[in-house]
């Protein structure tokens, strides 16, 4: 497996569920839309007044880190592992 570390911003189609529940379902990422097969792991980080929500997703081929700001609204895929 080889993991890149990004920090980049992505678009994310994601479901908000009751109270502060909420799935990324999909994002694009270099023209190329990744559907979510798997949620994996969240956790999260206090980043100043707001909150970084992370989700480690697998599209069923290679590993994600996707990350929602909750002070900018703004998702960033922070890191990817690829299955060789």
């Amino acid at each position: 497996m080889r993991m890149e570390g990004l920090s980049e911003k992505v678009v994310v189609g994601a479901v908000f569920g009751s109270g502060n529940q909420v799935r990324p379902a999909w994002f694009i990422w270099n023209g190329t839309k990744y559907t979510v097969k798997e949620t994996t792991y969240t956790w999260t980080e206090r980043r100043g007044t707001g909150m970084l929500y992370h989700f480690a997703v697998s599209d069923g081929a290679d590993l994600f880190e996707l990350v929602l700001n909750s002070t900018s609204l703004a998702w960033t895929l922070e890191k990817v592992e690829y299955r060789a």
